[in-house]
């Protein structure tokens, strides 16, 4: 008994620390929406050069209104740069990408890999060719708003910002449930954690998509890591290593593909949890040189390794239950902390809800589904964790895109 009374202890405090650290972040972000900065459009005479990378793997699917996203911004298509990367596709993306190469052939460019390697190496064998400022990245499935180069470009007008990241929406949230949850969590994500955190001067990760660096901290860093399976939260890791600063920006804005089904929801957040687990292990180092932005980059990065700690203390909570007395203090010491668990995140889902604009309650009626989700998700962190104890082979896998 006092095995289980230890353990629990342990990671019932550690719960309850993630809890609270990160509800007081999204309480600020939350707070703070209404106040959301919207950029000054810059002169036209001032604005750089910018290029676009886009990386590709058998995308025939979405690659076209992508590209057509592109096209319809409003930047100058002479100060426009947009070079695909294909990983040797099988489908008819590298066909479709040729007819944008000869009808536009001063804006896009296009290589194609002999094999496939992953983003990151995509994105490095871009890199050499591109003569833009700034370095932004599109996945193959976005679709950027009009003017979100016009908007980037004003933040950059600050030389101490390195890098922005913009705000990603759903283009397919209402397809099914899990689409629905999957859109609730971004908004979460977007709208009230990482806002919370620029608004605090905190960490600010790289999310894939969306994203803009200048060209010379690329050089400086020397591109992408291509061992690592979440490149973008890695090239933040180390631009905050060299004291660079990251903007998150809402207005900057793309909608893309959320995965429709299980299977491809779990090879995602597989990939995901294990390469911020990788990353965190990785860059301990940075605890050396002690700020709040360093502090919470790493606080960030152990997101996944408490899903797994959430994960034992839900098993732990039933060994309690079906070998000790239903009468210990532990269980309900668990059970109330796994009440919390549910109300932050209920909290969290309400406050979402109401601040969508016009205010329905039939959303209302999607908030239980986010417990539900949790769970999955601590579920698909723990075979995270194991296939990273057990060292099993490592693949940059790609989300499948199906154009919804």
């Amino acid at each position: 008994m006092v095995i289980f009374d230890i353990i629990s202890i342990i990671l019932l405090t550690v719960l309850l620390f993630w809890t609270v650290y990160n509800g007081s972040i999204i309480y600020v972000g939350i707070k703070s929406r209404r106040k959301q900065p919207v950029a000054n459009a810059p002169q036209m005479s001032e604005l750089p050069k910018i290029s676009l990378i886009v990386p590709t793997k058998n995308e025939e699917v979405v690659i076209q209104r992508c590209l057509d996203g592109i096209l319809k911004m409003s930047y100058p298509q002479d100060k426009l740069q947009v070079i695909v990367v294909d990983g040797n596709s099988t489908d008819k993306t590298a066909q479709i990408c040729a007819r944008y190469v000869e009808k536009y052939p001063q804006t896009f460019q296009f290589i194609n890999e002999t094999a496939t390697k992953g983003k990151p190496a995509a994105l490095n064998a871009a890199l050499p060719f591109t003569n833009g400022e700034i370095i932004g990245v599109f996945d193959a499935d976005s679709v950027p708003e009009k003017d979100v180069l016009e908007k980037v470009v004003s933040y950059f007008n600050d030389k101490e910002i390195m890098a922005v990241q913009g705000r990603t929406t759903s283009l397919n949230e209402k397809s099914n449930v899990l689409t629905r949850v999957i859109a609730m969590e971004e908004k979460a994500w977007f709208q009230a954690l990482l806002y919370g955190r620029e608004k605090l001067k905190l960490f600010v990760p790289l999310t894939g998509s969306c994203q803009f660096v200048r060209k010379a901290a690329l050089d400086e860093l020397g591109g992408w890591d291509q061992n690592s399976l979440t490149e973008d939260v890695e090239l933040a890791l180390r631009l905050v290593e060299k004291n660079h600063i990251i903007k998150y920006t809402p207005d900057v804005c793309s909608a893309q593909e959320t995965p429709c089904g299980l299977r491809d929801l779990f090879r995602q957040r597989v990939r995901w949890y294990r390469g911020y687990m990788e990353t965190a292990l990785k860059y301990g180092r940075l605890l050396d040189n002690l700020n709040k932005r360093t502090v919470d980059a790493e606080v960030s990065l152990a997101g996944p390794f408490m899903m797994v700690v959430s994960l034992l203390s839900y098993i732990n909570w039933v060994g309690v239950a079906v070998f000790l007395s239903q009468s210990n203090p532990i269980i309900n010491f668990t059970g109330l902390v796994i009440a919390l668990t549910a109300v932050s995140l209920f909290s969290v889902g309400i406050a979402l809800a109401a601040s969508e604009k016009p205010i329905k309650l039939k959303n209302l009626l999607w908030i239980p589904s986010i417990y539900i989700y949790w769970l999955l998700q601590m579920c698909i962190a723990g075979w995270a964790f194991l296939k990273l104890v057990f060292r099993r082979k490592r693949d940059w896998t790609k989300t499948e895109k199906k154009g919804c």
